[in-house]
């Protein structure tokens, strides 16, 4: 796991991971890794390392062989299965993303289930990038009950963190009531 932070930290040195600007919510590669571990009990080793380096070959010039050799075959396939072009559009990755999720490796598809958790929470907060209109966060919500779906029962402790954190991020969509005075 140390061995993969160092790496990210050298790879992404110069950048940071943030995709169209303003446009994502980026996950903390600890939280991924907390919310897999103690909050799906998924404490495999390779989930982990791939978790961390998920999108390393996304947004930088790193080679797949290279993460290979590094840090192996499974861990190497798993990085590749996530990875996304980055020359479509949002809007195109996500239906590529949804097209393709029956395929993916049970390993792929609970890092993507650990995103959700995370974005949701990002879109929850106080912290959310300023950009996200109401309506990007309904269409967010939407393509992460199409995806979590598609994906079939990976986690069922996950599915129960998800559900509730996104009625928490629709929840925070509506403006709160504010209880009138009596006078």
């Amino acid at each position: 796991m140390d061995k993969a932070i160092g790496y990210c930290a050298e790879k992404f040195e110069s950048r940071s991971p943030a995709g169209e600007a303003g446009l994502c919510c980026v996950p903390d590669r600890s939280e991924l890794v907390r919310i897999l571990q103690e909050e799906g009990g998924e404490s495999d080793p390779y989930l982990t390392v791939a978790a961390i380096l998920r999108d390393v070959l996304q947004y930088t010039a790193t080679p797949e062989e290279e993460i290979l050799k590094v840090f192996g075959i499974e861990v190497a396939l798993i990085v590749a299965e996530l990875t996304e072009n980055n020359k479509f559009t949002t809007a195109t990755r996500r239906t590529l993303r949804l097209a393709r999720m029956s395929g993916l490796s049970r390993k792929a598809k609970l890092i993507l289930f650990a995103e959700i958790i995370e974005t949701l929470r990002q879109l929850a907060s106080k912290t959310v990038p300023g950009n996200w209109s109401v309506q990007h966060k309904q269409e967010f919500f939407e393509w992460a009950e199409k995806i979590v779906a598609a994906m079939g029962k990976v986690n069922t402790t996950l599915l129960a963190v998800y559900l509730a954190e996104l009625e928490t991020a629709k929840l925070s969509l509506t403006p709160q009531a504010v209880p009138s005075r009596k006078h």
